[in-house]
């Protein structure tokens, strides 16, 4: 049986933050090193539910989808319109998608796609079903003061839309390679907010670091020197271990698509896998780092731009950071 990707979509809220926005961060750097320019940020009355919804409803509009056809929705987010009930349940009710739908929400942040493509594989190959959607979505400026350019720089609002399906279209899932080191869980955190701690007046208050970068425990903290180090590990060994699985090799592949972190490191852990660059897709300058959704959009682009689009080739895509979890997908291009 052949399961994989058929359509993809994107949204990016209208409003953009450029570099000038941030007053103590340094242009220069973010521009050559971390090679962001501009993010996206959803306006106060939009939501996670509504991002992902425009995304859904793109992809069933732009691909003429018959919405009685779609039998699951696996949406990745980290920030959900409350704690509960699931924020599938939001998309699905908004879009109109059948009550007879399997849905579920999966907590998880920047290796997100490439978990959530593998729980659809899974509902096709192991329950039966026949066509589903894999969607990203976070307004993940929730947990950003924008008192941290340290961090508050890096992040964009996002969703993508994914039609996962039997005879695919565009890809076939050939390998899977996952991991998850929990013990770096400390390096990519908002402390407060769930049931360990609970925001109070005391998790409010913002400790000075130094200019630019004011700390609160309602806000996200990202070690971003052992972020590195994890990625510059993981990333490698994952990707030889798809490989292995398959025979591949990097002469086999047309792109790599990483999670989009930041320009420097994209780079620096292509070099040390041996990618050439200009196999190694970077699209950071006016999208910023969208999280889950960073992989589809990319793929997108790529597709939308028509380069290296060969039947029978392969592209590699690889997720790593929150939880310290990482994975990586090896995709068949057979669209024409």
């Amino acid at each position: 049986m052949k399961i994989g990707i058929s359509a993809i979509e994107y949204y990016l809220p209208e409003k953009i933050i450029t570099n000038d926005f941030f007053e103590h961060a340094k242009n220069d750097f973010l521009e050559e090193k971390v090679g962001i320019k501009e993010r996206h940020i959803a306006a106060e009355d939009e939501f996670t539910s509504d991002m992902a919804a425009k995304a859904v409803n793109k992809l069933i509009e732009k691909n003429h989808i018959n919405k009685d056809e779609i039998e699951f929705l696996v949406l990745c987010t980290l920030s959900p319109d409350y704690v509960l009930p699931q924020t599938s349940a939001q998309v699905q009710a908004i879009c109109e998608l059948p009550n007879s739908i399997y849905s579920v929400d999966i907590r998880m942040g920047c290796t997100g796609f490439v978990h959530a493509l593998s729980l659809a594989q899974s509902l096709i190959a192991g329950m039966g079903f026949k066509k589903g959607l894999v969607v990203t979505a976070d307004k993940f400026s929730i947990y950003l003061s924008y008192k941290d350019f340290s961090v508050d720089t890096l992040f964009s609002d996002s969703a993508a839309a994914v039609l996962v399906e039997e005879d695919p279209k565009l890809f076939e899932i050939m390998s899977h390679d996952f991991g998850t080191d929990g013990k770096g869980a400390e390096h990519i955190v908002v402390p407060a907010g769930g049931c360990r701690l609970r925001i109070s007046e005391e998790t409010s208050k913002f400790e000075f670091v130094k200019p630019g970068i004011e700390r609160s425990k309602n806000y996200l903290y990202m070690n971003g020197r052992q972020v590195m180090k994890f990625a510059d590990k993981t990333v490698p060994m994952s990707a030889e271990k798809v490989m292995k699985k398959t025979g591949v090799t990097l002469d086999d592949v047309d792109w790599v698509i990483m999670h989009q972190a930041n320009k420097f490191m994209l780079e620096e852990i292509g070099d040390r896998c041996g990618i050439p660059r200009d196999k190694n897709y970077i699209n950071l300058w006016n999208k910023g780092n969208a999280i889950a959704s960073s992989i589809p959009i990319a793929i997108h682009e790529l597709l939308e731009k028509h380069e290296r689009c060969n039947n029978g080739r392969y592209w590699m895509i690889t997720g790593f950071g929150l939880g310290f979890a990482w994975g990586t997908t090896l995709l068949k291009y057979v669209g024409k």
